[in-house]
């Protein structure tokens, strides 16, 4: 529910719609073949720099970054138990795809390719909280139980009562960000849950589930030793001419070390606006910011963007935004490396045509090449300078409709 007055909003809701002269698109070029990468591994030079289309260039902490990876996909089992850093893994939890991907012995599943991976932080898309669909369960939370079942304290009656995100609580607590940001927090690591809409935000709810308690969106997993130091969460533009709920002076703000009370419930008045009055399905993407064992802060951007060709216009301007927001991440105040991670849903060159204006750098998504090979959309994509490694797709077993999960280790 918003806080505005009708004035303020009218006025945001000005900003945000879009107008026929300022149309947000990418100048319209041919789009690079794939390659097949090299026979065993991919290397640096499969990583093309683009030209930077920004203010100022983004700050690249390490000028001699090192990039391999697999170029078939692995099954988990074939993955480096000794790992060159955070190791990171963007899976598609395939709630919204069938009741099969919804059961107890599929989330089991789920949390054991995770283990498996040997990652610490994970960036899992279609997460339901207190949907009709999904039992009214927290479906990142039943996977990440699977992980660590410290978690399993917040399924039942004795579940800590949920705190506001400035306030003080102890390890294991709940803690609630007016922008639509929950965090579960326990000794052993955080969940983070980010909304994109509530099942009120909508005609239709979700899956006819109109409640407001009833929530969509991503989550993203930091486990010991990493540490999450800060979360928030944008929603995404609505309209291929619109934009986000964050201007870029704004994005730059929020950049700007921890966020203030004030600017998180701007956010949320911001993101209501374009939860409840766009015409497409909201999107959003959901910031954290992880603490390395290395003691650097790393930003990692978890998203899912429209699907299908006829939204390639809104997609377009949703991936430009999402750029923008790394930029802003990238330049802080403090520097720092950011990685964009999720299910893009589109080519790796459709997507390269976008982020490679503001410097972004694949690190998994595209194909080996192969005949009738199709394009992935569990992607990762880094500013330059994060060392990847051991980057892979990941066969998922049937655990998601998604064949492969997107596998990196940053450092």
């Amino acid at each position: 529910m918003s806080l505005w007055s009708p004035a303020a909003r009218d006025a945001f809701r000005a900003r945000i719609t879009p107008k026929p002269v300022a149309r947000l698109e990418v100048a319209p070029k041919a789009a690079a073949a794939l390659k097949p990468p090299p026979a065993k591994l991919r290397q640096q030079d499969s990583f093309t720099p683009a030209r930077q289309a920004f203010k100022g260039p983004m700050p690249e902490l390490n000028p001699q970054a090192i990039h391999t990876g697999y170029d078939k996909p692995r099954q988990v089992e074939d993955l480096p138990t000794k790992k060159t850093g955070t190791a990171i893994l963007t899976l598609n939890t395939a709630t919204g795809a069938g009741d099969e991907y919804n059961s107890k012995t599929n989330r089991k599943a789920q949390a054991q390719l995770i283990k498996d991976s040997g990652a610490s932080v994970v960036a899992f898309q279609e997460v339901d909280v207190n949907v009709k669909r999904s039992g009214d369960r927290n479906t990142a939370l039943d996977v990440v139980t699977g992980v660590d079942p410290r978690f399993a304290v917040f399924l039942g009656k004795n579940s800590p009562e949920p705190v506001d995100i400035y306030a003080d609580a102890p390890e294991t607590a709940i803690r609630t960000g007016a922008d639509g940001t929950t965090l579960y927090q326990t000794p052993g690591g955080t969940l983070v849950t980010g909304e994109s809409f509530s099942g009120d935000d909508r005609n239709g709810g979700i899956s006819e589930d109109t409640g407001a308690d009833a929530t969509y969106g991503n989550a993203t997993y930091v486990a010991a030793p990493d540490e999450l130091t800060e979360a928030y969460t944008v929603a995404l533009p609505t309209s291929a001419g619109g934009t986000g709920a964050a201007s870029a002076d704004e994005l730059a703000a929020l950049a700007d070390g921890k966020l203030t009370p004030e600017e998180r419930n701007q956010l949320h008045d911001n993101n209501e606006v374009l939860r409840r009055g766009g015409t497409s399905e909201p999107r959003s993407a959901l910031v954290t910011r992880v603490k390395g064992p290395d003691g650097q802060e790393r930003t990692i951007i978890n998203v899912h963007v429209a699907a299908d060709e006829k939204n390639k216009d809104l997609r377009d301007a949703q991936l430009a935004y999402i750029a923008q927001l790394a930029a802003a991440e990238a330049k802080g105040p403090p520097a720092r490396d950011v990685v964009v991670m999720g299910d893009l849903n589109t080519s790796t060159s459709e997507v390269q045509e976008i982020f490679g204006q503001y410097g972004l750098q694949r690190a998994v998504g595209g194909t080996s090449g192969g005949p009738g090979e199709i394009e992935d959309f569990d992607q990762v994509w880094t500013t330059a300078g994060v060392n990847t490694q051991n980057s892979a797709q990941v066969e998922t077993g049937g655990v998601s409709d998604h064949p492969h999960a997107g596998y990196t280790e940053i450092s």
